[in-house]
């Protein structure tokens, strides 16, 4: 079962969960009197994907060979996209052995074994795909058209407001949260930085947004660790908010297209309405914090070592940051910024690559694909090889059409007319990429001979780390040292 703001939209009070759930409980009874029913339901997702939970459960199970039959209301339940619909219908659940029916469609895969479902069916799935896009554009619409009236559309109100109960619309102040925020800017006002706040609270054991949402029931979301904490970006996120001096901004991001990523919107294009609620914080002191801002500047970073964003603290499971200053190292932040002592202060970047590299080592030796490593090393050192050779061969050939080139154009200089020297550099150029490319020939020819003499090994270990190793092999690794290292590999 599912159900979808685009169906509250639609006002179709079949699509209701309630309704949905008589319909296919009346046929499993009628046609599966013995069967064991299980109930899957989304309520509140759209079909144009699978990231849903209920979903997801179920396409668990029938990994699992737990189901199966299926049963929905009709295709548009299940899913909406009508080529990810027809590979499941056409590939994936007879594979599987799974039925699969669509009771208001009249569909029963059962009735397809071994051909392809009716032109009608996968007419039907098509006008889902597209009536889903079309509904999408007007709920856009419906939705702008609600943010330029002024009304707030947010699904949480900002941290120190609340929703109206009589007009879901409008803010109002939440007291005990707008003192924190007060403290917040006071603080930052003070002088102090964003992550020195972050520490105050934290030592004082300040509830952070998350944790006071999760005990108000608006959020059901935990940290993995179990451990709230103020996080530095969080200050800044709350300081830079123009809703704290009384400002409703809102179309800040989108989705271009229908199953798109957000995407960040230019400021040019927000829906912005001033003075729309009553201000937490005097809208001066608000100002003059965002010039403080502006005299900061930017700081953009660039690193491209292979271990950046794999690395996890073992005590607050935060990704480690790498400082590349003096010897490169990786730290966590929450050290500093939150008092844990337990958090990595310093393991260097130099030896977390050596522990990795020969646990690496150690893990394809019992995977026993060492050969099959080597073999891909061989194929792309040869073909590295083969491409050289071709370079070479052009250029050579290029060589000699030059020189001849050149004789001729001195035939011409001798008969009274031209310059023999026209392509003289050209010819020089040429000479110089052919020394360039038979000395990185040889190089290649050295490489090969050395991987056929590993041939003979029993064990070929991998040297360096690469982003493609790492893809391939690692799922998750926790630090607590340079020597203490935790790694869970893909399955």
């Amino acid at each position: 079962m599912r159900l979808s703001k685009e169906d509250e939209f639609s006002h179709v009070e079949s699509n209701s969960i309630t309704m949905q759930r008589m319909l296919l409980r009346a046929y499993a009874q009628e046609h599966f009197p013995d069967a064991e029913v299980i109930e899957f339901a989304d309520d509140g997702y759209t079909g144009t994907n699978f990231e849903r939970p209920g979903v997801q459960s179920l396409l668990e199970q029938v990994k699992d060979l737990r189901i199966n039959c299926i049963i929905v209301k009709d295709f548009s339940r299940f899913a909406r996209d009508y080529i990810e619909l027809g590979s499941y219908l056409e590939q994936i659940f007879p594979f599987m052995g799974v039925r699969f029916i669509s009771v208001n469609d009249g569909y029963d895969s059962a009735d397809y074994k071994g051909s392809v479902a009716d032109l009608d069916v996968n007419f039907k799935n098509l006008l889902n795909d597209l009536y889903s896009k079309d509904l999408s554009v007007k709920v856009k619409a419906s939705l702008r058209s609600i943010k330029e009236q002024g009304n707030f559309v947010g699904s949480e109100a900002p941290f120190g407001y609340r929703k109206d109960p009589e007009n879901r619309h409008r803010l109002l102040i939440e007291e005990d949260e707008a003192k924190v925020v007060r403290r917040i800017f006071s603080m930052y006002e003070g002088g102090m930085s964003s992550v020195q706040i972050a520490k105050v609270l934290n030592e004082e054991g300040v509830k952070t947004p998350a944790q006071v949402r999760v005990e108000k029931g608006l959020r059901t979301f935990h940290p993995k660790n179990g451990i709230y904490l103020w996080q530095h970006t969080v200050i800044v996120r709350m300081l830079k908010n123009r809703a704290y001096r009384g400002d409703l901004v809102q179309g800040t991001i989108e989705c271009r297209t229908l199953r798109g990523k957000k995407k960040a919107v230019d400021p040019e294009h927000w829906i912005v309405m001033e003075n729309h609620h009553e201000p937490i914080i005097e809208p001066e002191l608000f100002d003059r914090i965002q010039e403080r801002f502006s005299r900061r500047g930017t700081w953009h970073r660039s690193d491209g070592h292979v271990l950046v964003g794999w690395l996890k603290c073992g005590c607050c499971g935060r990704i480690l940051r790498h400082c590349t200053k003096g010897h490169p190292y990786y730290w966590c932040a929450a050290k500093n910024q939150n008092g844990l002592t337990g958090c990595v202060a310093r393991a260097e970047d130099f030896f977390l690559e050596e522990v990795l590299t020969l646990r690496l080592q150690e893990h394809i030796m019992e995977l026993g694909e060492s050969r099959r490593l080597l073999e891909a090393e061989k194929d792309a050192a040869r073909k590295k090889l083969d491409e050289l050779r071709t370079k070479c061969r052009e250029t050579e050939r290029a060589i000699a059409e030059n020189r001849e080139k050149r004789m001729q154009n001195y035939e011409r200089y001798v008969l009274g007319g031209g310059s023999f020297d026209a392509d003289a550099d050209e010819g020089k150029r040429l000479a110089e990429l052919l020394k360039e490319l038979k000395g990185q020939l040889r190089a290649a020819e050295d490489e090969v001979l050395r991987l056929e003499k590993e041939a003979g090994y029993e064990v070929f270990g991998v040297k360096k780390l690469t982003p493609e190793l790492m893809d391939e092999y690692f799922e998750e690794i926790v630090v607590r040292a340079e020597d203490d290292v935790e790694i869970a590999w893909k399955k």
